[in-house]
């Protein structure tokens, strides 16, 4: 059974975008992509429930840094991985601490499987710590009213001992 995959594929080319899907379900994957040219079709199509972005590094018009630079703006939290035919490591490490998953070579699409599990695995990751957090944090200010009505509740019972104890 293969796995669905939203995909938002940043390619000019075709057939390298033909290359890079057939990669995706020869690893198991069932993608469900739209191919992109442009930035402002990159824009219309940037919704928060894609799985993951795979973008070129460098098309006639639009480039994988402001694909990236783009979806940081848009505060979605969805895995972005660069996919070149020309990037140098320099480049790709560049982009990486801007906020890239990871990098693949186009002529190494071998390792797109691994590199799309890993990224799938940190955002579910990312996505527990963060439900956690909020666990935490709701459960922090329940303990916070429930201890503030303790206090009014037992300076009410204080009060009411004391005006029996001296009538």
């Amino acid at each position: 059974m293969s796995q669905p995959l939203r995909v938002l594929l940043a390619e000019d080319n075709p057939n390298d975008s033909e290359l890079v899907l057939r990669s995706l379900r020869q690893a198991g994957f069932d993608p469900d992509w739209t191919r992109v040219e442009t930035e402002t079709d990159y824009l219309d199509q940037l919704m928060p429930d894609l799985d993951i972005i795979l973008s070129d590094y460098e098309m006639p018009t639009f480039n994988g840094p402001r694909a990236l630079e783009l979806l940081k703006q848009s505060g979605y939290d969805i895995p972005f991985i660069i996919i070149s035919g020309t990037i140098g490591e320099d480049v790709a490490v560049e982009m990486m601490r801007l906020g890239a998953t990871d990098y693949l070579l186009k002529d190494r699409l071998v390792r797109l499987e691994i590199s799309v599990r890993q990224a799938l695995e940190q955002w579910r990751l990312r996505r527990e710590r963060a439900k956690a957090a909020e666990a935490l944090k709701q459960s922090e200010q329940e303990l916070r009213e429930l201890t503030a009505e303790l206090e009014i509740e037992r300076a009410h019972l204080t009060a009411a001992v004391v005006v029996r104890s001296h009538p």
